[in-house]
């Protein structure tokens, strides 16, 4: 349990935050009073959306209203997939405990169903945290991931502290451990607001993942400088400015009575567009300011190293040419390694 205790340094502005956001969270409280169920459920649809942004997921928000509502989207079929996974998790995120390691990897198979062959299992296999090539964190080696999800949520549990900081301590020391193969980032944020539902019931609607997807490059640099110290004062002060930030924004909004959601800036090709295009065999690329077309094709190589040029251009919508292009490119900049026959081989990511 002592080792816990040097996560964080005891901080005259970590009291600060927490005192001014239990003062927020009673005008929260009343606010959430007199919002429809329309604005409730757009708000849960906000803190989706805005926590598979952060994973490289490209739907924006109005698509992912209109996956919610049952109406159809033109996306990446993982990105779909993805979206309508979280979107049912969410229906049952009261029956989840946050202090139990089943549910941590019940929500972990939820998550990631029909997207990795691993849902719902601890990683078998080393990993690595890179950043621009460089290696900024190595997590402990699988063996050991099992006893060490043990070890922090027994003892999380058990630890004196006020929950706005137990929140923090479990979203870092899970990010830490890197339980999962794929899906960590998303299981650590849901995991901190499950810490946070249990303290105070109106978290399940406060949306706090869109601050950090607005300050992205200061959520993984927070995560970044913590973890070679193991000390996580950076990463809570962070995570706190950020939620007392999103009270702030959300209240005003509410406050306003301005809509919860807004309009695609961008009108949406409607699906018999879409299929009258594909009809023409016209290629158009998926558009998203989340990744490079590199990204993609190396996310979706470390997922099935055997897809050929051709099934991931189809899933990209792109032609086999341009793919073929980024895969040169990728092996020459020793990114990419094949192995194996030019039919039946592998690929193997090496960044």
């Amino acid at each position: 349990m002592d080792k816990y205790q040097t996560f964080y340094q005891p901080d005259t502005e970590l009291s600060n935050l927490i005192q001014s956001i239990g003062v927020q969270l009673a005008d929260w409280v009343c606010a959430l009073s007199q919002a429809s169920v329309l604005q409730l459920e757009a708000l849960k649809l906000k803190s989706i959306q805005a926590s598979l942004a952060l994973d490289h997921n490209s739907l924006s928000l109005i698509q992912l209203q209109q996956l919610a509502a049952g109406k159809r989207v033109v996306a990446l079929v993982q990105d779909i997939r993805q979206a309508k996974n979280a979107l049912a998790l969410y229906q049952q995120l009261d029956s989840f405990r946050p202090y139990q390691s089943e549910d941590l990897r019940k929500a972990h198979a939820a998550f990631m169903l029909n997207v990795t062959s691993d849902a719902g299992q601890y990683r078998q296999q080393g990993a690595g945290v890179y950043e621009d090539h460089k290696l900024v964190h190595m997590p402990p080696a699988p063996s050991v991931v099992a006893a060490q999800v043990e070890e922090l949520i027994t003892s999380l549990q058990q630890y004196p502290l006020h929950p706005l900081l137990l929140s923090c301590l479990m979203h870092f020391q899970l990010a830490s451990i890197h339980p999962f193969s794929d899906g960590n980032g998303r299981l650590c944020r849901l995991w901190q607001q499950l810490v946070l539902m249990q303290w105070h019931a109106s978290f399940c609607y406060l949306p706090f993942t869109v601050m950090l997807k607005e300050k992205s490059r200061d959520y993984y640099k927070s995560l970044r400088q913590a973890n070679p110290k193991h000390d996580a004062t950076s990463f809570i002060l962070f995570m706190l400015r950020c939620i007392q930030e999103s009270l702030a924004t959300e209240l005003q909004l509410m406050q306003s009575h301005q809509p919860a959601m807004g309009l695609p800036e961008q009108p949406f090709i409607e699906l018999s567009q879409f299929v009258q295009l594909k009809a023409q065999k016209v290629k158009t690329k998926t558009s998203g300011p989340w990744y490079k077309t590199e990204d993609q094709i190396l996310k979706k190589l470390k997922k099935d190293n055997r897809l050929s040029a051709k099934t991931i251009a189809d899933e990209l919508g792109l032609s086999s040419r341009a793919i073929e292009k980024q895969l040169a490119k990728l092996k020459a900049e020793g990114r990419l390694v094949r192995t194996g026959p030019a039919k039946g081989g592998r690929w193997q990511v090496v960044a």
